[in-house]
Formats: C-alpha cells, structure tokens, sequence
C-alpha cells in the first residue's frame, strides 16, 4: 500500500504542475522542483517509481472512473463508430446507435445519466500530461551520473520514449493533427502540426530507442505490462500503415518499413512472443502472456478494477456473466455482418468458442474479455487487462504490407498463421467473389481482433469506411476530407491558446 500511495505521489506531482492551474499557454510547463534537484533521481528506484507511474496515468486516463462517469475509451474510439451495432431501445444506450451513426456530438451531448462520459475524450490535456511526464524521465536519463547502468538506462528512456509516441499515435488518430514537443519544461505554446509529419517525427524517435527495450521480462509479471522491444516495433508498424493511409505519394515506403519491422518483431524475438493454441486462448486476456506485446494491467487480487463500464464487455454479456445481473446484452451485431465474418459452413474455432446465445432479441453474448473462466463463487466482474497491441495484430499488419508491395506468398504465409490457430481453412486465392487477398486481411483483422478497438481504425486507414459494400454507416468522400472521421476537440484548447485551431467538422 505504501509503495501505491508513492506511485500515486509521484502521478500527481507530475501532472499536477506540468500543467499547473491558472496556466494560460497551451503546454506551459513549470519546471518540478520537487522532482529536480537534490530530492529525487538519486537511486534506480526513483527512476523505476517514475516510470511506474506513467503506466498509471496512462491506465486512469484510459480505463478509470474519475468524476463520477467512466469513458469507455476503447470500445468509444475503435469499436462503436460505423459499426454493425444496433444499440437496446433504452435512453441511456443510445450511445451505440449513435456512435454507430457517427452522431459523436449526440453521444456527447447526451442528456442521460451518461452525460459528460464521451466529452471527455475530447480533452487532449491528459494525453499531454503523459506526453510532459515522459519528457522529463528522458531528459533525467540523459544527464543522471552513474545511477543507471547503461543497461538500464536504455530500457527506461525505451519505455518513456514508447509511451510518449504511444499518445501522439492515439492523438493523431483521434483528432488529425497535433501539436508536438519533446522538450522537458515547455513554456511556449504550440500550434497543430500536420499529422503525417508529427507520426514521422514520431517514427525516427522510436528508432533512437526500441534496441533499449528488452524483447520480454524475466519476471512474468512485468510481460506485456511494461513496454517490450515487441511493443515498439508493433506501434511502428502501426504508425506506419496509418501513414501509408494518408499518404499517397510515400505508402510504398511505409508498407517496406512495416514488412521490414515486422520481420525483425517475428524473426529475431528468440522465442519471446507465440500464438497460444485456441484452447488457451483466454490466457491471452487474463494477461502478461507471450502472446501480448502491450496491455493495461487488472487485478482483482490487487484491487486493480477498470469501471465495468469502461470496457466492452459491459455491452455484450449478460447474466450470469455479468455482474449487475442484466438480462440482456445492449447491443446486437447484425446479421448481415456476423455471418460474413463467420460464415456458418465455414469452420472457425472463434465462433464456437467466443460467441454464444442467439443474434436476437439481444441474447448473443461475446465471451473474450469475461471472467467466464472464474471459479465457481468467484466475482463475475471481468478481471481481464486491457490489450492494446498482441501478436496477431503484426502478424496482419505485415500480412498486409506484404500483400500491398506484390509480395502475395507471404502475406498468404502470415495470414495462414492467424486462420490456422483459429481453426480456420487456409486461405485459397480467389475463395470470395470480388474479394481479393487484402479484403481477406482486412476481413482476418475483424474477426481476430473483434472488440479491442480496431475496426474503426482499420476502416478509416484503408478508406473503406467510404464503401457502403464495406461499411454498415460509411462516410461520404466529402465528410471524409472535412474530418468525419476525427474527434471533436475540446474548447479547453482554446483558452490554453487562442490561437489554436479546432476541428472544423464539429464545429
């Protein structure tokens, strides 16, 4: 407990006077003398507390309660909008038929008891509180005196330069483009940078530290909680194919950096990271497996527990397999959709294994994320982490790239390798009319990865969420080029800088 209470110490501090109250420049920072001088960075526990406490910022942020309502990040930003989601007719779940509707001021408008939830993804703030905090533990790094090993040290600028990058990639797909900093103690207000140029500045960043990080840890307890050189190269490949969406003119090279990267995250990990057999399978959501490369840490044992309502599995269990004892799931998948993923003369374990009930009358349940595996008596409440990036994802993400470049073999190869632990055929060329094989990919990356917030993100990166063949809500070209497909930005920005630019669609 003592130890937690220090971790939440050392949280506070640093975000609480990054950005100081009454600070009227966007990204003014003070300097932290608390955490500057003769105080602090004296011992590797300091530096190993500070990091620490970054993972915790990044875990409240994202899957906390705080101010009495929760965010429900993920499922909000990758998995409810455009959707092949039909929300339950009850007022305050209208929230799925409007994400799935792309009706983002009216989730955020709501009146419900659900008010004020979704406005606050609109917030950039605590992304660049994480941002600043990061800064600081590099700049610290850099000039501590023999009290890291080189070793070490390079393991902890590693995880700092990965978190930071990590929020500058959820940024740019949330809101476009970005203002960007890496200096510890800002003092002068930025403005929006292009997004493409901020994930380039992103990409060469990483490059100066992924060798630092390990490919996995000794302790198990620390794997896929604490950033990998697994992670790392999973989040480049990520930004990389991001960029090759927006970027017509260089998406060749993107997709050679992704097949390059994922080469080495697949090829040199020594046996760090494996697909566990689909008998295991939840092992991977029970966390700190081989098969995750990053994700957020919960223990009931702990008392670690993400709001219910954070996650979501909070809209597609019911009782008994959910702790408020519901009835119903809230939302329903539409046929049409579930059975071209899962088509029922062809075989996949994930199916059978994942979905159970009936798609009606909101009784289909999906069974990834739930504590469905607990012992008899124990609490329902999932007691699952939060994945953000694991194996299956580079595995497709090369697949992909490889099958952009003409490389058509191996991306058969990797996508082989996602259907066949699935249980699946493997793919044969030509096997769906007017499909061919980066349909397959993209269709292989819905199925796998089903609830942990990429679909909308895939949709978007590849422009299908303009094709009405492809997508239950697509945009128009039109929408699209205004920024439908962002966040709207909170108008705190504006009073931090008054020069600062919002997000045009959503005004």
């Amino acid at each position: 407990m003592k130890r937690l209470n220090r971790l939440i110490w050392i949280a506070v501090i640093s975000t609480g006077l990054v950005f100081s109250v009454g600070c009227k420049k966007f990204l003014n920072v003070d300097p932290i003398s608390a955490l500057s001088g003769n105080n602090f960075w004296k011992t590797q526990s300091d530096f190993d507390n500070y990091m620490a406490g970054i993972y915790n910022q990044f875990r409240t942020m994202t899957m906390m309660d705080y101010g009495g309502t929760y965010t429900q990040f993920f499922p909000a930003i990758g998995d409810f909008r455009c959707a092949p989601f039909v929300g339950v007719n009850t007022s305050n779940r209208n929230y799925i038929n409007q994400f799935a509707n792309n009706d983002l001021l009216g989730a955020i408008n709501s009146t419900t008891n659900w008010v004020g939830t979704y406005a606050k993804i609109t917030d950039w703030t605590r992304f660049f509180q994480i941002i600043s905090s990061c800064n600081i533990l590099v700049d610290e790094i850099n000039k501590q005196d023999g009290v890291l090993t080189a070793r070490v040290a390079g393991q902890y600028k590693g995880e700092a330069v990965f978190m930071r990058n990590l929020c500058y990639f959820y940024m740019a797909r949330l809101y476009g483009d970005i203002p960007y900093y890496t200096e510890p103690y800002k003092t002068d207000a930025s403005s929006r940078e292009d997004m493409v140029k901020v994930l380039n500045k992103c990409l060469v960043d990483m490059s100066t530290a992924v060798d630092g990080l390990p490919w996995t840890y000794d302790d198990p307890s620390k794997r896929g909680v604490r950033a990998m050189k697994g992670s790392a190269l999973d989040l480049m490949m990520n930004i990389n194919m991001w960029c090759a969406g927006f970027d017509e003119d260089n998406k060749v090279k993107y997709w050679q950096q992704t097949d390059s990267l994922g080469n080495v995250l697949l090829s040199d990990n020594g046996g760090a990271y494996e697909l566990l057999p689909m008998d295991r399978f939840h092992e991977v959501f029970e966390g700190n497996s081989k098969e995750g490369l990053f994700e957020i840490s919960q223990s009931l044992n702990k008392g670690e527990v993400f709001g219910l309502f954070a996650t979501f599995t909070d809209n597609m269990l019911h009782y008994p397999h959910k702790q408020n004892g519901s009835s119903q799931s809230y939302l329903m998948i539409s046929d049409k959709y579930l059975n071209k993923l899962f088509p029922e003369d062809k075989p996949d374990l994930r199916r059978k294994l994942l979905f159970t009930g009936t798609n009606t009358n909101f009784n289909l349940e999906y069974l990834k994320f739930s504590n469905i595996y607990a012992e008899e008596g124990e609490d329902v409440n999932p007691d699952d982490n939060q994945i953000i990036f694991r194996l299956p994802d580079a595995i497709l993400l090369r697949a992909e790239a490889c099958a952009n470049l003409g490389k058509n073999d191996e991306a058969i190869r990797l996508l082989d390798m996602v259907r066949d632990r699935a249980g699946a055929t493997d793919y044969v060329e030509g096997e769906t009319p007017n499909e061919d094989l980066s349909d397959a990919i993209f269709y292989e990356r819905w199925k796998e990865l089903f609830g942990e917030g990429y679909y909308f993100f895939d949709m978007v990166r590849t422009k299908r969420i303009l094709d009405a063949k492809v997508c239950p809500h697509p945009m128009s070209a039109e929408a699209f080029a205004n920024g439908a497909w962002t966040w709207p930005i909170s108008t705190k920005a504006l009073e931090k800088n008054p020069n600062m630019r919002l997000n045009d669609y959503w005004r």
